[in-house]
Formats: C-alpha cells, structure tokens, sequence
C-alpha cells in the first residue's frame, strides 16, 4: 500500500482510567530502569491489580538485585503492523520486591510467570504517572 492510500492517522492522548483498561487487557509488557552499566529493557509476562502492575520473578534474577525502591517504567501495547494502528501505555513509578506470598495479594499469586522454573518473588510497580496514546484513523 502506498502512502497516498493510507488514511490519515491521528495521534490521541489516552486518559488514565483507559490506559488502566487496555493494560488490564494484556499479558505481555517491557519493564526498564536504569543500571550501572545503562538502561535495561526485558520483556515480562504481567498482571494488573488494584491500578498497580505486578511481576512473577525468581530469587536471583537481575529485576530482583536492580529495581527494589527504584524508579522503574513499564510499557505495554498492542499495534496492528497492517494498518498502523494501536496503543501504547507507559507507567512510571517506585518498583517494590514482594518476598513473602502474605505481601501479595490472593488474585495476584494465582499469576503464573510463562518461563519454567521457580518464581517465588514478586514486583509490584506502583504508578507515579500512567500516560498513554492511540493511533488512530480521523
């Protein structure tokens, strides 16, 4: 498809309660912090609770040592390669490491991380700023 054959797209600022929506709808996101040696972006199977992102993880994985009280960003989306359209949410906050299952709440332990192993820890990021857009036809 050519260019001049797209219709046109518009760039659509989301508000928070839709942005919370659209998370809640998704099972795979990216969280990123900063570490000594740079930025660090992995991809991670996740769960929405209470507007608060939460994370299955093992004991001794690097999200475990790096982002406990840290500044974190998590970011989902969903986009349609075909027609350029889509969303992005990004969430901004404090990540927490939740090490007792009595820190986390009962809906939540039900998540299962999608990598085998054991994952007896958690990262609750709790929002600071909650900001999302759309792409969308005129």
């Amino acid at each position: 498809m050519s260019s001049e054959e797209w219709p046109e797209i518009q760039l659509i600022e989301l508000g928070e309660d839709e942005c919370w929506k659209l998370a809640s709808g998704q099972l795979l996101g990216r969280i990123a912090w900063s570490s000594g040696s740079g930025p660090v972006a992995l991809p991670v199977n996740y769960v929405v609770h209470e507007r608060g992102v939460w994370i299955r993880t093992s004991a001794y994985s690097s999200l475990v040592r790096e982002v406990d009280d840290n500044q974190v960003a998590f970011e989902t989306d969903q986009i349609d390669p075909a027609t350029h359209l889509g969303w992005s949410v990004l969430l901004r906050g404090t990540a927490e490491v939740r090490y007792r299952p009595e820190e986390v709440p009962v809906e939540v332990r039900e998540h299962e991380s999608w990598p085998a192993g054991n994952r007896p820890l958690w990262v609750h990021i709790v929002p600071r700023a909650v900001t999302g857009r759309r792409l969308a036809t005129a």
